[in-house]
């Protein structure tokens, strides 16, 4: 009789123990590291800004964020890996215009379906832009088109990918400008893009102003205009395409997004601690001294924003297609 008692006593102390602690326990997310895939190559303009980013989100959440570099197919191979990742809420990963644009239009990887993903919030939103080196001998867009059509299929326009998402631009570009140019690839990113252009082996980069700001800052390059509506209250004194007669309004982004089957309460911690580094001070002055271009977007904002530019480019991408500009 006495077993009894004390064994209903440990069951009794087990189920009280349970009640108390388990949903404590349950609700202590993160506990642990997350890993961050990063489709793009180490020390490029993506790779720099969302690190930076997310070193100021560790605080927030209250643990590590560690980056691994899977690069490959215009960054559909390291997307593809974080739509496969167990949905535990410990992998994440940074998305490019590429990553939900160009890789599934031209069907450039496998079993790659951005159903698979739950957008978590968009960390930066920026025109295009045409980089030149700081002694390249046109110093306007005007220049740069006059010297296309005085040597027609010489100058060279750099991008990080045929058909993607600084490609596409400099294509729309070259129609209305009636120019005709050599487009040169960099699928492993914006850094060895910019290598290129410094090196003398481009004439000019089709990229964002923030993957250039370091040569640019340091007076090793500068900016022709922007593909924008407007000016840059950040870059006041760079015109957009549209003051030279050239309606071409492209851009790009860098989001985050997790697994789509990860608990829904575990993404909006994560989307509630990417948020709140928008709040931070240092990080605002490292964005205004970086040329990052910072906009924050939440989850719901930033899957209908993509699922706009996917419309908008899908269509635009059909156009260049059927006037044999580019072949899917």
């Amino acid at each position: 009789m006495k077993l009894l008692d004390v064994t209903k006593l440990f069951a009794a102390a087990a189920t009280l123990t349970a009640a108390l602690h388990g949903p404590a326990q349950a609700a202590e997310y993160p506990s642990k590291d997350i890993m961050h895939i990063m489709p793009w190559s180490a020390g490029g303009g993506t790779d720099t800004v969302m690190r930076s980013f997310l070193s100021f989100a560790e605080e927030p959440l209250g643990v590590g964020v560690n980056t691994q570099n899977i690069t490959g197919a215009q960054s559909g191979v390291g997307t593809l890996r974080l739509m496969k990742s167990r949905p535990d809420g410990y992998t994440i990963g940074s998305l490019t215009w590429d990553s939900v644009i160009t890789v599934p239009y031209n069907e450039l990887v496998p079993g790659y379906d951005t159903e698979q993903l739950a957008y978590l919030g968009a960390v930066t939103v920026h025109p295009t832009a045409i980089i030149v080196r700081a002694d390249a001998p046109f110093t306007t867009l005007d220049e740069f088109v006059a010297a296309a059509k005085a040597a027609p299929g010489t100058l060279k326009i750099s991008n990080v990918g045929i058909g993607g998402v600084w490609h596409l631009p400099a294509l729309d570009f070259a129609k209305q400008a009636e120019i005709d140019v050599q487009h040169v690839p960099y699928p492993k990113g914006s850094g060895p893009q910019m290598e290129g252009l410094l090196s003398g082996e481009t004439d000019a980069a089709s990229t964002s102003i923030s993957a250039a700001y370091p040569a640019i800052q340091s007076g090793q390059a500068r900016v022709l205009a922007v593909m924008a509506d407007a000016r840059s209250d950040e870059f006041p004194d760079v015109p957009t395409f549209k003051e030279s007669g050239y309606d071409v309004v492209w851009g790009g982004f860098r989001l985050l997004a997790t697994q789509a089957e990860v608990d829904a309460e575990q993404r909006a911690a994560l989307e509630a601690a990417f948020a709140k580094v928008f709040d931070n001070p240092e990080f605002q002055k490292v964005a205004a001294d970086t040329g990052m271009g910072a906009v924050w977007m939440n989850a719901e904002d930033t899957a209908a924003y993509v699922k706009a530019s996917q419309e908008k480019a899908f269509a635009l991408t059909d156009e260049l297609v059927a006037d044999g500009l580019l072949s899917k």
